[in-house]
């Protein structure tokens, strides 16, 4: 009984550490924006050259294997949706909207998750758990379309790239699942997304001798803290959880916690579009977890 509930509370805070770190990453993602001193893509390169150089000693003392050579091109593709093709979209998108209207649009992963599993494992989702995913566009059609007047934000289409590469990304690690662990990998698809980032944009690493003192702080800790550590705790979740459900539900959290960080370090407002986008994008997406779990 004990053991239990250590592990039960082990698990909640495994996930909260997890989803808070993602939060602060909206946040912190905008003041380097708003700083003027790095573009979208210098900032996602540099991310990800500094959680690189981190992450490889760590991969030395955790033992990582190196990936079999059949599966090199599947880390490949993994590392350009989840890194390399999420910062660009993620980090274009922040310069646009607030960090809070972009957490509650990268809400909707799980269930962009379950519509490639429909189509390409041909998993079931039932009409309570559709009408769930359609109450959630329709939250996005909010967000997209009700800028004060009724004008497209390209902002939430950049981060509704963002969430549909992410969600690839999510179905991409099955193949992964029964050969590596957790640890192994996000480690070869971080350094391939990385990878990936340099050779698009590697004129980044000019920039570090000139980075500031606030620069350089929010850098490491977007590197260290929503790069590597946040994955290692929701991959302990998982491994402390009885149910996956358990874990997930905690991405609920996120863009309450990112509109709270917005407002205590940036004092950014949620604009009306995102009061009413966000509710139902939230609302569709309780529904369709709700669903999810009875199964």
């Amino acid at each position: 009984m004990r053991n239990y509930i250590l592990k039960k509370y082990a698990t909640r805070f495994y996930a909260f550490l997890a989803v808070f770190f993602w939060a602060s990453a909206f946040v912190s993602t905008k003041i380097v924006l708003q700083s003027g001193q790095l573009s979208a893509m210098d900032l996602g390169t540099l991310r990800y050259f500094f959680a690189a150089v981190l992450l490889l000693p760590l991969a030395i003392l955790f033992k990582v294997r190196l990936p079999d050579s059949r599966d090199l091109s599947k880390f490949a593709i993994s590392g350009i949706l989840g890194y390399t093709a999420y910062m660009f979209f993620f980090n274009t998108a922040s310069t646009m909207i607030t960090p809070s209207t972009a957490s509650v649009i990268n809400a909707i992963c799980p269930g962009v998750t379950a519509i490639f599993a429909y189509f390409l494992f041909y998993e079931k989702i039932s009409w309570k758990g559709i009408f769930g995913l359609g109450i959630s566009f329709i939250g996005i059609l909010f967000l997209s379309l009700w800028n004060g007047s009724f004008s497209l934000n390209i902002g939430v289409l950049y981060m509704l790239a963002a969430a549909l590469c992410l969600s690839m990304y999510n179905i991409s690690q099955r193949s992964f699942v029964k050969r590596y662990n957790a640890m192994e990998t996000m480690t070869h698809c971080l350094l391939a997304g990385s990878l990936f980032l340099l050779l698009c944009h590697g004129k980044s690493l000019t920039l570090i001798p000139s980075l500031s003192k606030q620069m350089w702080i929010h850098l490491l800790y977007l590197a260290i803290f929503p790069s590597i550590l946040s994955y290692y705790c929701w991959a302990k979740a998982m491994e402390c959880c009885n149910k996956t459900t358990e874990v997930t539900n905690f991405m609920f959290v996120t863009p309450m916690l990112a509109t709270f960080l917005s407002f205590l370090m940036i004092k950014e407002f949620p604009t009306w579009s995102t009061y009413f986008g966000g509710a139902l994008i939230l609302l569709g997406m309780l529904l369709f977890q709700i669903e999810k779990t009875k199964k």
